[in-house]
């Protein structure tokens, strides 16, 4: 069996190692060859390098020759990006040119089989958290030169397909513009892909390789089959049951639980100065719309509302009618230093309804205290909607997320069967759904490394922590390659300070906003 393996990024995460440690575990079947195919610069601006930088990419390169050079198989061999692109095709992309006004009409641009403007969204917004960008002369040549960087990999990845003739492809997130068009164009040509991420429980320096056949990491219906397989076929000594609800204890207790602590400044059992208990008290907790805001279709499908400030304002108005409901919207903590107006604008954007409290981001409100005190609970995702479902409460989703098939939440698809959940006293989901949800986000499940050890290393520096894949040592060392690595990040320093205090600034604007636009 041939295997293409691409990857472009050695530095800031652990995927290219994971990804050699998959390479090795083919190479453990005499008959497979793999190609492993690194970048040569040629998708810049990309997810290490949105500043174009030379000497950053001689980095990467340097990074990416380090571990490859490690591998010493005759059934795998290592190309460069570049050998796979002619110079017809660098010359036809380069005459590209784009037409868009809007972040929306970015997201539809496709160059030969695959949506380049999906993943250059994607990384933008992930670089920026900046959801509706002014399209000035730094934004536009930024999205301009991702989307040709974009078409050039689509190239590329045609190029690789017709030279090796893989019978699968293996790639690490898919979900930006370094990555996403090799999926792409792989799916559409009936090539079986399969996208590596990692995953780790409590201890995050231990990671564990999961792979998704055929399908992002995002996709919720996938999803949720590996999510129901995992609570099935779970065989770790420890008690499942015991595992998925110190998830949600943990969460509880503001101690680390698979994902950053929210709640460490809130104040146990406090809640709004106007709560009323007399009162029918809705919570919402709303999402950082910017994680899957592109994801794609698998989350799209599922949204009742466009974006959650329209869904809000619907229920806002539709509960006028009835003077016992009042609302407490949640701000997520995640949101507390977003500058953009999706979040600073929440406050006044309601301003007009008096049937709902706006609780910032920075509050000390407790989120537990909101959950238990309530009648219900809206979300759009967030998995503030799990634990409440987990602590008893009736839970509405608005939105998609990786517990909707789960029975842990009332999903109305329609406008009518929303306003039904709005009034109606509902019951609380079924608690076993969120502890097979929690299993799957907090239990151990994927496989340790192997043959290339992609486990971190966490060093601190004066109050900064940097993460280093463990395969980078040199003789049980990592302080030679951190050497190397400051001898780079030297050499870059002027560039890279240009970069962030005047032209990433400038990515940062946000359209002007106007009453009607929401």
């Amino acid at each position: 069996m041939n295997i293409l393996i691409y990857s472009p990024y050695p530095l800031d995460n652990n995927s290219m190692p994971v990804l050699l440690d998959e390479a090795m575990e083919y190479l453990q079947d005499p008959s497979n060859q793999v190609l492993f195919v690194t970048c040569s610069g040629e998708i810049k601006p990309c997810d290490s390098n949105a500043e174009q930088s030379a000497i950053r990419c001689a980095e990467c390169m340097f990074s990416a020759n380090l571990l490859v050079g490690k591998i010493d198989h005759p059934n795998f061999k290592h190309k460069k990006l570049s050998s796979f692109l002619s110079a017809e095709a660098v010359r036809r992309v380069d005459a590209l040119r784009f037409d868009y006004d809007s972040i929306a009409e970015v997201k539809t641009i496709c160059h030969q089989e695959a949506n380049i403007g999906l993943g250059v969204v994607s990384s933008y917004v992930s670089m920026t958290r900046n959801l509706e960008p002014e399209f000035n002369q730094a934004n536009s040549m930024f999205f301009d030169d991702a989307l040709r960087a974009s078409a050039r990999l689509v190239e590329a990845t045609i190029g690789m397909l017709e030279d090796f003739s893989p019978d699968q492809v293996c790639i690490f997130n898919g979900r930006f513009s370094g990555i996403r068009p090799v999926m792409e164009v792989s799916q559409a040509r009936g090539i079986s892909t399969v996208v590596l991420e990692c995953t780790f429980a409590s201890d995050r320096e231990k990671q564990h390789k999961v792979k998704f056949f055929d399908a992002l990491p995002h996709d919720i219906d996938n999803g949720t089959k590996i999510i129901e397989n995992n609570w099935s076929e779970w065989n770790e000594k420890e008690d499942k049951n015991t595992v998925a609800k110190s998830f949600f204890e943990r969460r509880r207790k503001a101690e680390m639980a698979s994902d950053t602590v929210y709640t460490a400044a809130q104040k146990e059992n406090e809640l709004p100065e106007n709560w009323d208990p007399d009162k029918r008290n809705f919570v919402i907790f709303n999402s950082s719309e910017d994680e899957f805001f592109c994801v794609g279709e698998s989350f799209d499908k599922y949204k009742l509302f466009e974006n959650q400030i329209e869904g809000i304002r619907y229920l806002l108005a539709k509960a006028a009618q009835d003077p016992s409901i009042h609302f407490y919207l949640r701000i997520h903590p995640n949101l507390q230093h977003i500058k953009f107006h999706y979040h600073t604008g929440l406050a006044s954007i309601f301003s007009e309804f008096d049937n709902i409290t706006v609780i910032l981001a920075s509050s000390s409100v407790s989120t537990y205290a909101l959950i238990d005190s309530c009648e219900k609970v809206f979300v759009f995702g967030s998995t503030a909607g799990v634990e409440a479902a987990y602590w008893g409460k009736p839970v509405v989703l608005l939105g998609g997320s990786f517990y909707i098939h789960l029975d842990v939440a009332h999903y109305p698809r329609t406008l009518s069967e929303l306003d039904s959940a709005l009034f109606a006293t509902l019951s609380p989901g079924l608690r076993q759904g969120a502890l097979k949800y929690a299993l799957y986000i907090f239990g151990k499940r994927g496989i340790p490394p192997k043959y290339v050890d992609f486990n971190f290393k966490m060093l601190h520096f004066g109050g900064k922590t940097l993460s280093v894949p463990r395969c980078y040592s040199y003789r049980g060392s990592l302080l030679p390659y951190v050497a190397v690595l400051v001898f780079f990040r030297t050499l870059n320093l002027a560039q890279h300070l240009i970069f962030k205090k005047i032209t990433f600034p400038k990515f940062l604007v946000e359209k002007k906003y106007s009453k009607q636009d929401f």
